[in-house]
């Protein structure tokens, strides 16, 4: 039940991701990222295929394990945020609520809907103490943990703002520091899409995009142009 949930996630939350981002961006950039995503995937993907493999009881104690494990995960990321936001420094600008955490907020919706349902089921398994059952109950108890923590970290960092602090472009899903910014580019038909370059030892995800209000994009070219050129002039 729980794997099929998780295509069924999958499936929408890319869906929605294109038709958003292919309203935004070019298809060059599309494909970058879905080929980040995918890499991903085939990475984690056989490690997680390899605990099927393990027998009856180990299976489910290991896959409870890891499900506390991302739900701790979870929680620990969105317990911390206020120290990142910190670190990112004092607010420069509020650019509001991108395209991109709408999506997320969007999936969240959907993962409530999973949710709900595998609790149900928990509910109902738990009321005939788990005879029909070949699983044992931590398997689901911590299934149902992992849902709910996933939906209630979809809905909190989609309603998320992106801010241009002291130190960096800043969102819920981390700080991209100034000097990690190798270059920035105002895309689209409208011209205000922000894609902005990011320099790392291994390029997952070169790239981050956002849909700008029209009203901010003078205030963030004159911000960006500010830190790159100053980060060119001490090196």
């Amino acid at each position: 039940m729980i794997w099929a949930s998780i295509i069924i996630s999958i499936g929408v939350g890319l869906f929605l991701g294109y038709i958003v981002r292919r309203s935004l961006l070019n298809h060059k950039a599309i494909w970058i990222n879905w080929l980040a995503s995918i890499s991903l995937l085939l990475v984690t993907v056989p490690a997680l295929i390899s605990l099927f493999l393990l027998p009856q009881p180990w299976q489910d104690y290991a896959l409870s394990g890891l499900f506390i494990l991302s739900s701790a995960l979870l929680w620990l990321y969105m317990i911390t945020a206020p120290i990142r936001k910190k670190r990112a420094g004092s607010l420069l600008w509020n650019l509001g609520w991108p395209a991109t955490h709408r999506t997320m907020f969007i999936i969240g919706i959907v993962w409530v809907i999973i949710a709900l349902l595998q609790t149900s089921i928990f509910l109902n398994l738990a009321d005939q103490e788990f005879v029909a059952s070949y699983s044992i109950p931590e398997y689901y108890i911590s299934q149902v943990i992992l849902y709910w923590s996933t939906v209630i970290y979809l809905l909190w960092a989609g309603l998320s703002r992106l801010e241009l602090r002291e130190n960096g472009i800043y969102f819920k899903f981390g700080l991209i520091e100034w000097r990690q910014i190798a270059a920035y580019k105002w895309q689209g038909k409208k011209g205000n899409i922000l894609t902005v370059w990011i320099k790392q030892r291994l390029p997952i995800f070169p790239k981050a995009t956002w849909q700008i209000p029209g009203v901010h994009k003078e205030t963030i070219e004159r911000i960006l142009n500010q830190h790159l050129s100053a980060r060119k002039s001490s090196n």
